[in-house]
């Protein structure tokens, strides 16, 4: 190689590491690698831009949804990759699990190995009445968690559940029967229909972007969920945060709302 060559070669390898030069696909891997997850999802898309015939601009496009919305959270740059991917490349077979890791963003009801929520009365913040809720198990279609009710320091009752998705729908399975408990996209206005142990329930997601403060903390981006059996004059109000889950639960109905139970602590075992 002539030593203009070697130079314009050197010069180039000094530019990638800053992000110019001509993308390729495995830059990407080699940042994500690293962990350097921003760089990585930008490599993979320019790459996916400058070479859309590339057999791999299809898995690169994956590839920087998944970061961005499974790995830092930046769930409105997933969604424009994903539509690109559906729109340009309809033979890309995607893996439902990761397809629905990445559409289901934000997560407002993580179920994974070491999470555990412990919830208290509103009034008391837990000295009259806790709620603890850990995931003990992994299920062939999903997650078991354990609930267990204290009143005070005496452990009154304690039962399991079961949640997994279908499709994008998460849905609570306890005792043999399925509850379709969040319905994705959640949007606000968007409602359905299932049942539970109240028998017929009408769902609606009354608000989205919502701050809303607890004993855990203040968390934004929560979306309000009304979860009515069906004729019923009063209701009960969920509310979720992104990448945490349940943290609020309030007695509603015409013209009233009155807190119950709140997130106390949330834990993430590693």
């Amino acid at each position: 190689m002539s030593i203009e060559g070697a130079a314009a070669r050197f010069l180039c390898v000094i530019v990638l590491a800053a992000g110019g030069c001509s993308a390729r696909y495995n830059d990407g891997v080699v940042l994500e690698k690293q962990g350097r997850l921003l760089k990585a999802a930008q490599k993979y898309g320019a790459f996916a831009r400058e070479k859309p015939a590339d057999p791999d601009a299809p898995r690169a496009l994956m590839a920087a949804a998944e970061i961005y919305s499974l790995k830092l959270g930046l769930c409105a740059e997933s969604k424009p990759l994903l539509e690109r991917l559906a729109r340009e490349y309809p033979s890309f077979k995607m893996p439902e699990d990761i397809f629905r890791r990445i559409f289901v963003c934000p997560d407002y009801f993580p179920a994974g190995p070491g999470l555990k929520w412990i919830y208290g009365d509103s009034q008391t913040l837990g000295q009259n009445a806790r709620q603890v809720v850990e995931v003990t198990e992994q299920a062939s279609a999903g997650w078991v968690v354990k609930n267990a009710f204290y009143a005070g320091s005496e452990l009154v009752s304690s039962q399991k559940k079961a949640y997994r998705f279908a499709e994008t729908n998460f849905v609570e399975n306890q005792g043999g029967k399925d509850t379709l408990i969040l319905n994705y996209p959640l949007e606000a206005g968007k409602t359905w229909a299932s049942s539970g142990p109240e028998g017929r329930l009408e769902f609606r997601v009354e608000k989205t972007g919502l701050t809303v403060k607890v004993k855990a903390g203040e968390f934004p981006d929560c979306v309000k969920i009304r979860r009515r059996a069906a004729g019923g004059p009063s209701w009960i109000n969920e509310y979720y945060a992104p990448w945490t889950g349940k943290i609020l639960t309030a007695v509603a109905g015409a013209g009233f709302e009155n807190r119950v139970t709140e997130l106390l602590k949330y834990e993430q075992k590693k």
